[in-house]
C-alpha cells in the first residue's frame, strides 16, 4: 500500500531534495565507472553533502518563511512635523519595541532594516501606536500589534536661534624642536544652534566634544571635527567645521639688553647694576635672522615699582616690540638688579 503524506510533510518537503542527492549520486557512480574507479573519493563526498546542505536549507526556507509569524522589532522613530516656531524641550525616544505580525520574507526585511517613523509633534500626549500602524500601512500582509511606549508626553517651548563661539582645546605631541606657530584656529569659528529657548537662552560658547591623538608632529594640520550634541533636541547649521595649525621647527636665541628706566619724573634719575639683561627667546628657524636684525624685545624697570622700594632691589620687565614674529620669551637673567638715584649737583 502507498503511504500518503499530509502537505508540508517531512516527507513531502524533503522528497525534492532526496531525489537530487541521488541523482548526484547516480552521475557520480557513472562518472567512477567511466573512469574505472570503485570507491567515492573524499572530494565527491563533500560534493554530495553541500550540495545536499544548500538545498536543504533553500527549501527549509522556501516552506516555512511562506508562513505567519510575529516578532519584535526596534522601530527607529524621528522628529516629523512640529507647529511653526516651536521646539522640542527633550528629544523622542530614538527607538521603540513593536510587536508585527506577517509573512516571514516581509519580517526579515523589516527585522534587519526597519523604516523610520517620523513622528508629528504637538503639545500633550502623542498616540505612537497610531503613528506606527499608520507606517506601516503600505507593507503588505504585515500588521502592528503593539508598541512600547503606545504614548508620549512631550514638552514644547518657543524656539530660539543663538550664533556661539567655537571652542576646541587639542592635545598634540610635536616632535622635537617643532611646535605649532600662534594660535591653531577654527573655520568657522562660531556656529548658528537653534532649540527650545530653556535649552539655548543660557549657552556662552559651544564646546567641541572631540578628541584625536597626534603623535610626532612636524607638518601643518588639518582637520574636520564633527559637531556632536549629548541633546537631540538641539540642531546646528552644520555638522562639520575644519581646525588648522601651522607648525615648523624652532630654534633658540639670546640677546643683550640695556635697562631702561620709564615714567620717571624728569628730576628723578636712576642707575641699574648690571645696566644689562640677557633674554632667551625661542623662534622659528625660517624667522631667526629677522629677529637678530630688528631685536623684538625692551628691557625697563616702571618708576612705580622704584619709587617706594625700600629694598634697592628690583625686577625688571621684559616686553615684546615686533607683533609679526611668532617668539616665545623662555627666561632673562639676571631675574634681579639693584639700582641707585642719582643726584644732580
Amino acid at each position: 500500500m502507498k503511504k500518503i503524506y499530509p502537505k508540508n510533510s517531512p516527507n513531502t518537503i524533503f522528497s525534492p531534495l532526496i531525489k537530487a542527492v541521488r541523482a548526484i549520486d547516480t552521475a557520480l557512480i557513472g562518472l567512477r565507472k567511466e573512469n574505472g574507479a570503485s570507491n567515492t573519493s573524499r572530494e565527491e563526498k563533500i560534493t554530495v553533502f553541500v550540495v545536499s546542505y544548500v538545498l536543504a536549507m533553500t527549501l527549509w526556507m522556501v516552506v516555512n518563511l511562506n508562513g505567519s509569524y510575529n516578532i519584535d522589532v526596534e522601530v527607529p522613530l524621528e522628529v516629523g512635523s512640529v507647529p511653526e516656531g516651536m521646539a522640542l524641550v527633550d528629544a523622542i525616544p530614538e527607538t521603540i519595541a513593536a510587536e508585527i505580525s506577517g509573512e516571514g520574507w516581509k519580517l526579515i526585511s523589516l527585522k534587519n532594516n526597519p523604516p523610520a517613523v517620523p513622528v508629528d509633534i504637538s503639545t500633550g500626549e502623542i498616540d505612537v501606536f497610531s503613528q506606527v500602524r499608520q507606517r506601516f500601512a503600505p507593507e503588505q500582509d504585515v500588521s502592528v500589534l503593539n508598541v512600547n511606549p503606545t504614548r508620549l508626553s512631550l514638552n514644547l517651548e518657543p524656539m530660539i536661534s543663538k550664533q556661539l563661539p567655537l571652542v576646541w582645546e587639542p592635545t598634540f605631541n610635536y616632535a622635537e624642536r617643532y611646535d605649532r606657530v600662534g594660535q591653531g584656529y577654527l573655520e568657522p569659528d562660531s556656529i548658528r544652534v537653534s532649540g527650545a529657548v530653556s535649552k539655548v537662552e543660557n549657552l556662552e560658547a559651544w564646546i567641541i566634544d572631540y578628541s584625536v591623538k597626534l603623535n610626532n608632529i612636524r607638518d601643518n594640520i588639518t582637520l574636520q571635527l564633527p559637531i556632536i550634541s549629548s541633546d537631540p533636541a538641539l540642531s546646528f547649521e552644520q555638522n562639520l567645521v575644519s581646525y588648522h595649525e601651522t607648525v615648523t621647527e624652532f630654534t633658540e636665541g639670546e640677546l643683550t639688553l640695556v635697562l631702561r628706566l620709564e615714567n620717571a619724573p624728569r628730576n628723578q634719575r636712576f642707575n641699574f647694576s648690571p645696566s644689562t639683561v640677557t633674554v632667551q627667546y625661542r623662534i622659528p628657524i625660517e624667522q631667526y635672522s629677522e629677529a637678530e636684525k630688528t631685536r623684538p624685545f625692551e628691557a625697563y624697570v616702571d618708576y612705580g615699582a622704584i619709587r617706594n622700594n625700600t629694598t634697592g632691589i628690583v625686577t625688571p620687565e621684559i616686553r615684546l616690540v615686533d607683533a609679526n614674529l611668532a617668539i616665545e620669551l623662555k627666561g632673562f637673567r639676571p631675574t634681579v638688579v639693584s639700582f641707585f638715584s642719582l643726584i644732580n649737583e
